[in-house]
Parts: C-alpha cells; structure tokens; sequence
C-alpha cells in the first residue's frame, strides 16, 4: 500500500448486527449529542463564570474540552457505519489515528494535573493560591498538550513508513486505532509492538504513576482527620476525579491489554 489517496480502509463497526442498525444508529447519536451539549454548557457555564476561573475549574473545562473533541473524532465517522458507509482513506484513517492518540493522551495527562490540584489542596492548602497560581496553571495546561501532540507522531510514521498493508484492509473495528491497523502489516511487528508500547508508556506510565502518587498522599491526609464528616467532605472534593481516572485506565487496560 502506497499511502494514495486511493487506497481506502473499510470500517466493519458493528456489522454483526443488521437487524439493530437503526436502533443502534439512535442510540449511538443521542448519547453524541448528549455528550456534546452537557461538556458545551460546562466549558460556557466556567468561561462565564469568573467565581470559577479557578485551576480546578480550569483544568475541568480543559478535560471537557478534550472529551468533546475525542468524541468527535471517533463517534461521527462510526456512525455512518450504520448507514453503510464504510470506506475511509489511508490519509483520513491516519489523521484519525492521530487525533484520537493524541487527545487520549491528552486526557491522561490532564487527569494527572488534576490530581497534583487535588493534592495541593488538600495536602497543602495555605500554599494552594502560591503554588497553583495563573502562570504555573497556564504551563500545566501547556505541559498536557504539547506532549500529547507529539506522542503519536513516531506511530504514524512507522505505520506509514515501515510496512506496506498488504492485507485485506478491513477494520474491525470502531475506528482507526492501532492494533486494527497492525493487523494489515505484513512482516514480522515485534519490534514495532515493543517500539508503540514504549511510545505509549512514555506518557501512559508517568501520568498513572503521578496521578496514583498524589492520591496515596491525599488518602493518608484524610485517614488523618478525626471526624468522618470532615474525611467524608475532603474526600467528596476528589471523589469525582478518581473515579473518572478508575474508570479511564480500567477501560484503557481491558482494550490494549487483555486479549
């Protein structure tokens, strides 16, 4: 495969079954939207509010920003499975490819200054305004971003670069994600497989090690408090982030992970 606009990949989705098309296809597009209104509301409700142009709240609209995009990149092009329409191009499937590794990296990097917030907080929070001010907040942002934009450039130059696709270039799968696309290369991947996992852990690894490091400290401030209506009101203010984060790598580890 040349990598010209000619060639073309084939998106199965949920071709197995026909008879559910239609309800899928609502099921799938009301969860979009649903999606795209609840983080549009949030992201207006902290811009309008100055009261919460705060780095928690800044860092969430930065996450809803991200969950807006990611869902946008994978959910539009998968529904028109539903009505047939498979085919993309080699160059469309790697673009998607690309944003959807980068965003996902960016909303685990994201939750990692989300937790070292947490932490500041709840750890230390006389220092919290000195320590998260506007500067350090703006290049934690930055700090998510530019790695994330980065991260998967090395994958989509050795899927381009290393191996023709000489296989049927059919996808099962939802989208242009990496392991579909190893699937078509000829030739012996092992090397590459060690190269993406690396690639991969070079963001994935720190950002769950540092967001599981803060939480080990936040817990045992908590444990610390001698009231459990004061334990049960610091922990109610990371409460929503860990189980975000929970269920982010649980769902990260059971697709790349188990077989």
């Amino acid at each position: 495969m040349n990598g010209s606009e000619e060639d073309s990949f084939f998106i199965l989705g949920f071709y197995e079954y026909p008879h559910l098309e239609i309800l899928l296809f609502l099921i799938f597009l009301t969860l979009y939207l649903f999606c795209l209104v609840e983080n549009t509301i949030l992201i207006f409700i902290i811009y309008a509010d100055s009261h919460l142009h705060t780095p928690m709240y800044l860092f969430l609209c930065n996450l809803s920003f991200v969950d807006f995009c990611i869902t946008s990149v994978i959910v539009p092009r998968f529904l028109l499975t539903f009505l047939n329409i498979r085919s993309i191009s080699y160059q469309q499937c790697l673009f998607q490819l690309y944003l959807y590794v980068a965003l996902q990296s960016n909303e685990l990097l994201i939750l990692m200054v989300m937790s070292y917030d947490r932490y500041v907080a709840i750890c230390n929070p006389l220092r919290y305004h000195v320590v998260l001010n506007k500067k350090t907040t703006a290049l934690f942002v930055a700090m998510t971003w530019i790695p994330s934009l980065v991260e998967p450039v090395p994958i989509i130059c050795m899927l381009q670069l290393w191996f023709p696709f000489c296989k049927d270039h059919i996808i099962d799968h939802l989208l242009c994600d990496v392991e579909p696309l190893l699937k078509l290369l000829c030739g012996d991947l092992t090397l590459m497989r060690i190269l993406i996992r690396i690639d991969g852990a070079l963001v994935g690894a720190p950002s769950f090690l540092l967001t599981l490091t803060s939480y080990v400290f936040i817990i045992s401030v908590i444990l610390k408090i001698q009231s459990s209506e004061g334990r049960f009101k610091t922990f109610s203010t990371c409460s929503s982030h860990l189980s975000v984060f929970s269920m982010l790598y649980v769902s990260l580890f059971c697709v790349y992970f188990l077989p």
